[in-house]
């Protein structure tokens, strides 16, 4: 789950996977921006097949917190 996070990261923000980590978030991150934030949520959802409420969005700007809120959602499924 981890390495698919960082996959879809580093091809919206267009960065090489290796520069994204488990500690990477929107301030450390060329291309992290709102509109990036957005796409970033969209593919997650879509491709983990999960729905963030949209009050989680604003707390979703780094992978750690995008982890762990995939944690939640796949197992309360």
């Amino acid at each position: 789950m981890l390495e698919k996070v960082r996959e879809i990261i580093a091809d919206v923000t267009k960065n090489q996977q290796d520069k994204i980590t488990e500690t990477s978030n929107s301030s450390n991150v060329d291309g992290w921006d709102s509109v990036a934030q957005i796409n970033i949520i969209v593919t997650i959802e879509a491709e983990f097949g999960v729905s963030f409420r949209p009050e989680e969005l604003h707390s979703l700007n780094s992978v750690s917190s995008i982890m762990e809120a995939l944690r939640l959602q796949t197992a309360a499924a």
